[in-house]
C-alpha cells in the first residue's frame, strides 16, 4: 500500500517525527536517575558544610545537587533557607523555609519538622506571634499524629509555639500549652539517655523558656522555670568529666535570669544578690558575659555600671569599618547612648550619639541593599519554581503518550490536545506569574514602609529620652506623641548655670528620613549646647549637618533663657510661631523673611525678649497645627491660639495651663489617629 502523496502519509510522518523523539526522551528520561551511592555523597558533603559553617559552599552544594537529582527540592530549599538565616538574610530565609515545608509535607517528614521550627523561630524573633503560633500549632499535631514526636525538631517547636503564647499573652489558654509539654519531653529523654547531648538540649531548651517569660514581662513564670534550670544544672554537675566552662555559663545564665525576674517583682533586694552570684562566674567577665548582664543593670537603673560593660561591645561585635548594622543599632547601640546618658557621662554620651548618626546612613543603604538582593533572588526562585513545574507537567504528559506505544490514533488525538493544553497552561503560567509579582510587591513594600515605622519610632524615642531639668525657679513641661509614620520631630533641653537652652523641631517628611534627619538636628544640638553655642549658631549648625547629610528641611525653634534676668534670645527657622501667655495671648515676635525651614547658604539670626515670672512660652510643632479631627478638619494656628486663651483664663499657671491645652488638643482630635507627631513644650519663670 503506497502512502505517497495522500495526506495521510503526512499525518503518519508527523507521528513518526514525534514518537522517534519521544521514545529518545522516554529513554532518557527512564535512565538517568541517580544512584543511592551518588545521593549519600551528596547528604555528606552537605553535612560537612553544615558543620564547617561554610554557608556560602552550603548554598552551593544544594544549588548544583538539586540540578543533578541527587538532592530532593525539599532539602535543598531548607539548606538554602538555613544557609540565609546564617548569615542573616532573613527574609531570604523565610522564603526558603516556607518552600521547603509546602514540599516536604507529604515526603519528608525530618525535613518538613525542621523547616517549620526554624521558621516558627524566626517569627517568634521577629514578635509574629499569631502567625508563628499559626504555623506551628499544625505542624505539632500533624508530628504527633504520624508519631514523629521525639526529635528535637518537635521539641523546640513546642518552646516556639509557649514563646508565641507568652508573647500572646495567652499561656494556658489555646490548644497547645507549648512550655510544659517541651519540659516533660525534655526530661523523658534526659531520663532514658544520660547523655551529654540530651542534657545540653534540656538547657537550651530551658533558657529558651526563661528568656522568653521574662522578655514579655511573665517573672513568677520565669521564677519557675529558672527553678527547673537549676535542678538540672545541679544534677548535671554530678556527671564525671563535665566540662567546667559549660557548668559556669549555664550557673551564670541562672544567675542572671533570676536577678531579671526578681527586679521584674520589685523584689530588689534579692535580686541584687542574684546579680552578685552572675558576677562571681568565669562568664560574667566576658564581653558577651557583660553585655548580658546589662538587660539586669538597666532594669535596676544601675547606669553606670552598664555604660561600662558597654564598652565591651566592640570586643564583641568586633570591629567592622562599614559600620553598626540597623539590628545592632536598634538592640545594642541606642541602648549603651541611654545607659552613658542617664549615667551623667555627657562626653561619652555625645561621642555615641555622633558615632550613631554616622552608622545610620551607611546602615540604611546596606539594608536596602540586602532587601533588593534577597528580593532579586526570591523572584528569581518563583520564576524558577514556576518553569519547574511546567517542565515536571511536560514530562508527565510525555511519559503518559508513550505508555500508548504504536496506538497511532490516541497519540494523534492527544498532539492536538496537547497543542491546547500547551497553550492554556502557558496562559494559567502567565496569569500565575502576574499575580505572585504582584503579591511580592505588595509584601515587599508593606515589610518596607513596617520595618521603617518600627525604626523611626525606635530612633525616636531615644532621641528625647533623657529627664527635663527641674529648678524652684522655672517650669518646664514636655508633650510628645508620636504619629502613624513617627521620626519627624525632637525637642530636648539643657540646663547650664543660670542659663536653660532648649530646642523644638519637626522634619518636613516622614518615616526613616524624617528620624535621620531628626536625629543629626538633635545631635547637632547636643553638641553645639554643650559648647554654649547662641541660639542662631545652633540653627546655622544644624542646617549645615542636614545639607551635607539628609538634606531635608527641619522647622526649627531654638531658645536661651537666662533664668535670672528673664531675656530671651531666641532663633526661629520656620517653626510655627510660638505664643507669650500671661492674662492674654500675643504671638512671639519672629522673623517672617527666614525660609520655612533650615536651608543650606541662608544666615539666620537671633532675636529677643524678656519674660516676666509668670508669663508662660508656648511653642508647638507643625503636626499640632496640622491636627485633624474626625472629619479631617485641621486644628490650625488661629483654634489654638484660642484654646490658649481659654486655657489661660482657666489657670494661667504653667501645670493647670500644660493639663488644659493638652485636655483641649485631646477633645478635638477625640482619638483620631494622627499622620505626623504631636510635639509641645511650655516654658515659664516662676
Amino acid at each position: 500500500m503506497v502512502l505517497k502523496n495522500s495526506r495521510w502519509s503526512k499525518v503518519w510522518m508527523g507521528v513518526f517525527s514525534f514518537l522517534l523523539p519521544l521514545s529518545s526522551f522516554l529513554v532518557i528520561s527512564c535512565g538517568n536517575k541517580p544512584s543511592e551511592e551518588e545521593m549519600a555523597r551528596a547528604e555528606q558533603l552537605i553535612e560537612s558544610a553544615h558543620k564547617a559553617k561554610d554557608y556560602k559552599q552550603l548554598m552551593q552544594l544544594a544549588d548544583n545537587f538539586e540540578a543533578k537529582g541527587t538532592l530532593t527540592p525539599a532539602k535543598a530549599y531548607y539548606w538554602r533557607g538555613y544557609a540565609s538565616d546564617r548569615t542573616n538574610r532573613r527574609r531570604m530565609a523565610e522564603f526558603y523555609y516556607n518552600t521547603a515545608l509546602k514540599a516536604a509535607a507529604d515526603e519528608d517528614l525530618d525535613i518538613y519538622a525542621k523547616a517549620a521550627s526554624h521558621l516558627a523561630n524566626l517569627m517568634a524573633i521577629r514578635g509574629d506571634y499569631a502567625n508563628g503560633l499559626k504555623l506551628a500549632a499544625p505542624v505539632v499535631q500533624k508530628l504527633e499524629e504520624q508519631k514523629c514526636d521525639t526529635t528535637s525538631d518537635y521539641v523546640n517547636l513546642l518552646i516556639y509555639i509557649g514563646c508565641c503564647q507568652a508573647g500572646l499573652g495567652t499561656s494556658g489558654e489555646a490548644t497547645t500549652d507549648g512550655f510544659d509539654k517541651a519540659y516533660e519531653k525534655h526530661l523523658d529523654n534526659v531520663k532514658k539517655n544520660r547523655t551529654d547531648e540530651a542534657y545540653k538540649s534540656a538547657f537550651a531548651g530551658l533558657v529558651n523558656i526563661v528568656y522568653a517569660c521574662n522578655y514579655t514581662g511573665q517573672y513568677r513564670e520565669a521564677i519557675k522555670w529558672n527553678g527547673h534550670l537549676s535542678e538540672m544544672l545541679s544534677e548535671y554537675e554530678q556527671r564525671p568529666g563535665v566540662n567546667p566552662d559549660y557548668v559556669d555559663k549555664q550557673q551564670a545564665r541562672y544567675n542572671l535570669y533570676q536577678a531579671q525576674a526578681l527586679e521584674g517583682l520589685c523584689r530588689t533586694e534579692e535580686a541584687s544578690k542574684s546579680f552578685d552570684a552572675f558576677r562571681a562566674t568565669e562568664f560574667a567577665k566576658t564581653p558577651e558575659g557583660r553585655i548580658m548582664a546589662n538587660d539586669y543593670l538597666i532594669a535596676a537603673k544601675r547606669w553606670d555600671e552598664a555604660a561600662d560593660n558597654y564598652q565591651s561591645l566592640t570586643a564583641l561585635l568586633g570591629d567592622n569599618d562599614d559600620g553598626y548594622s540597623l539590628d545592632n543599632i536598634q538592640s545594642l547601640v541606642l541602648k549603651k547612648y541611654q545607659a552613658n546618658l542617664l549615667a551623667g557621662r555627657r562626653d561619652s554620651a555625645i561621642a555615641i550619639s555622633m558615632q550613631l548618626c554616622d552608622s545610620l546612613a551607611g546602615a540604611f543603604k546596606r539594608a536596602k541593599e540586602i532587601d533588593a538582593a534577597e528580593q532579586a533572588v526570591i523572584v528569581s526562585k518563583v520564576e524558577e519554581l514556576g518553569d519547574q513545574q511546567v517542565a515536571a507537567e511536560r514530562q508527565n504528559q510525555l511519559q503518559r503518550i508513550g505508555l500508548v506505544g504504536l496506538l497511532f490514533l490516541l497519540i494523534l488525538g492527544y498532539m492536538l490536545y496537547r497543542r491546547y493544553h500547551h497553550h492554556q497552561l502557558k496562559k494559567a503560567h502567565e496569569e500565575l506569574q502576574e499575580d505572585v509579582e504582584s503579591i511580592e510587591a505588595v509584601a515587599t513594600e508593606r515589610t518596607r514602609t513596617e520595618t521603617e515605622q518600627r525604626l523611626a519610632a525606635a530612633i525616636q524615642q531615644r532621641l528625647s529620652h533623657a529627664p527635663l531639668p527641674q529648678r524652684n525657679d522655672m517650669a518646664l513641661y514636655v508633650s510628645q506623641t508620636p504619629g502613624t509614620m513617627p521620626g519627624g520631630s525632637f525637642y530636648d533641653t539643657l540646663l547650664c548655670d543660670d542659663t536653660l537652652l532648649f530646642c523644638i523641631g519637626s522634619a518636613a517628611a516622614q518615616g526613616i528620613d524624617a528620624a535621620t534627619a531628626a536625629a543629626m538636628a538633635w545631635a547637632q544640638f547636643r553638641t553645639a549646647a554643650a559648647f554654649g553655642q547662641a541660639p542662631e549658631q545652633i540653627v546655622n549648625a544644624i542646617s549645615e549637618a542636614i545639607a551635607d547629610g539628609q538634606n531635608i528641611p527641619m522647622r526649627l525653634f531654638v531658645g536661651q533663657l537666662d533664668l535670672i534676668t528673664g531675656l530671651l534670645r531666641y532663633c526661629n527657622a520656620g517653626n510655627n510661631t510660638p505664643l507669650l501667655t500671661d492674662e492674654e495671648i500675643s504671638l512671639l515676635p519672629v522673623d517672617d523673611t527666614a525660609p520655612a525651614g533650615s536651608q543650606p547658604g541662608t544666615v539666620y539670626t537671633a532675636q529677643e525678649t524678656t519674660i516676666a515670672p509668670g508669663k508662660l512660652l508656648f511653642i508647638y510643632t507643625n503636626g499640632i497645627a496640622e491636627a485633624k479631627d474626625a472629619d479631617g478638619k485641621p486644628l490650625g494656628d488661629n483654634r489654638l491660639r484660642g484654646m490658649a486663651l481659654q486655657a489661660v483664663k482657666l489657670n494661667a499657671k504653667p501645670q493647670p495651663f500644660y493639663d488644659n491645652i493638652l485636655k483641649a488638643i485631646d477633645n478635638y482630635t477625640g482619638g483620631t489617629p494622627q499622620a505626623e507627631d504631636l510635639t509641645l513644650m511650655v516654658v515659664a519663670r516662676r
